[in-house]
């Protein structure tokens, strides 16, 4: 199972991860990935300067906009299945 991991600390917060949560929830439904991706929320990954942070699995990626996770999700998930 693939795991995408979304900081909800407090800059994260600020930066807009509750759109991107709220962006993954419908792609990987769209996707007809539901049982082969799963969606969770981590505080801090202490990376908060580089943009608001996430996992694909154990690999961190910096987003500033839904279309920044669009382009994650659709290179790291669609692209590179498991």
């Amino acid at each position: 199972m693939r795991v995408i991991t979304v900081c909800v600390g407090s800059a994260c917060h600020l930066k807009g991860s509750h759109d991107i949560i709220g962006y993954f929830k419908e792609a990987i439904k769209e996707a007809g990935l539901e049982g082969k991706v799963e969606l969770k929320g981590t505080f801090c990954m202490d990376q908060c300067i580089d943009g608001a942070n996430l996992l694909v699995d154990d690999q961190i990626f910096h987003y500033n906009s839904v279309d920044d996770a669009r382009k994650i999700f659709e290179t790291e998930i669609l692209q590179k299945p498991k």
